[in-house]
Formats: C-alpha cells, sequence, structure tokens
C-alpha cells in the first residue's frame, strides 16, 4: 500500500520565537550578511574579531614588571 505524503506548509515563526539557522554568505570584507532560513530576519556577522590585529605591534605578554632587588644574607641560608 502506498501513502501520499501531504505537503506541509511551514508557518515562519515570528522573530521573538525563533531558534535561528544562520545562513551567511561567504566572507568577503570585515562583516558578512547572514539570514535566517526560517524566519528570514537578517544580521551581519563579523569575519574576524574587531580587536584583533595580528600586524598590530603589541606589548609583548612575556614583559613582567620589574621587581626591586633583594639582597640575600648568606647566614641565613643556612
Amino acid at each position: 500500500m502506498k501513502q501520499k505524503i501531504k505537503d506541509k506548509t511551514r508557518e515562519q515563526p515570528s522573530k521573538d520565537e525563533c531558534n535561528h539557522y544562520w545562513v551567511i554568505e561567504i566572507a568577503n570584507g570585515p562583516t558578512s550578511t547572514g539570514r535566517c532560513k526560517y524566519c528570514g530576519e537578517v544580521r551581519e556577522f563579523y569575519n574576524a574579531l574587531p580587536d584583533y590585529n595580528p600586524l598590530k605591534k603589541n606589548k609583548s605578554v612575556l614583559n613582567l614588571p620589574r621587581l626591586t632587588k633583594v639582597d640575600v644574607d648568606k647566614d641565613s641560608e643556612s
């Protein structure tokens, strides 16, 4: 027996109750446009972290603050 499956028309959820499934365009520039597959909401997405720039000269993470010099008494080492 063959059963025919009726085509279900999907109702678009409101933007407040939608669990978005973002389809994002290919990266070309600092941002890309994304559109929700279900409700059609449009949003801009960053293609990289906005504050991160690998060419920017930062202070090295390994630069530690200078410590004051401490004199050690040779008599107290024993």
